[in-house]
């Protein structure tokens, strides 16, 4: 029973990472791109967000880019990017995407997006799964995402 509702929880499990761009290939539907992991695990599924000051506000605000839908190292599909691997090409879909160029550029970091509900789950159904290193990733994305 619990392994039915670990895989039910799947899609709200999001595990932390930080990711820099490395290459832009297609800038809009869907985006693609080459990417290093920096810190954390990039895994299939993963939501993807920058973080962008508001010019109105001044306040910092997530820029959601949608979810990996694909990886590839050498044109072979892969399903977790760790921390130290070679750059890959991600390949990311969602509805209402940003345009890279006007909404986001190479620079901007990108972040798994993260909520309290994928933290919750992590905790819940994964916990053995993410490394030491990687929940005070997570401490530092909440402080990112404002997560209370």
């Amino acid at each position: 029973m619990l392994e039915a509702q670990r895989q039910e929880s799947a899609a709200q499990a999001v595990f932390p990472c930080v990711l820099n761009t490395v290459a832009v290939f297609t800038r809009k539907d869907p985006i693609v791109l080459g990417v290093d992991v920096v810190e954390g695990s990039l895994r299939m599924g993963t939501p993807i967000a920058a973080v962008k000051k508001n010019a109105v506000t001044g306040e910092m605000e997530p820029v959601v880019l949608g979810r990996v839908t694909s990886m590839e190292l050498n044109h072979k599909k892969m399903e977790i990017a760790k921390k130290g691997s070679p750059s890959i090409a991600i390949k990311i879909e969602g509805p209402n995407q940003p345009l890279y160029g006007r909404h986001l550029d190479e620079k901007d970091v990108l972040y798994s997006h993260i909520s309290r509900v994928t933290i919750d789950t992590l905790k819940k159904f994964y916990r053995e799964e993410v490394a030491k290193e990687d929940w005070h990733l997570m401490v530092n994305l909440k402080k990112i995402f404002n997560v209370s």
